[in-house]
């Protein structure tokens, strides 16, 4: 394992998972760097995404990815949730008090 904490978006997902996706070749050579990081993020929000946009024609695969990411050891899932959500807007400076633009 190295030291390296990963957080997965939605591309890089998809891309992994659908064969004909540009970005195909390129997310299965960075799969090896996921698996041997100490930890690896991702939230609901995304995995819903995959989800959404594998439905039609990988749904299996979306399915069973999506399970793996709560059974895999160095796997942390977060759940997206208001107070998240003000954690995210308080560390990008942009936003004032939970989204009202300052």
């Amino acid at each position: 394992m190295t030291g390296e904490r990963i957080f997965l978006d939605t591309v890089f997902i998809q891309a992994l998972l659908n064969v004909r996706d540009q970005y195909h070749l390129k997310a299965k050579t960075l799969l090896l760097r996921v698996q041997s990081a100490v930890e690896v993020w991702v939230t609901e929000a995304v995995l819903i995404e995959v989800g959404n946009a594998l439905s039609a024609f990988n749904r299996t695969a979306a399915i069973r990815f999506i399970q793996q990411c709560y059974q895999t050891q160095n796997m942390c899932v977060v759940s997206v949730d208001t107070q998240l959500r003000c954690l995210w807007c308080g560390k990008l400076g942009k936003l004032g008090k939970c989204g009202v633009l300052s």
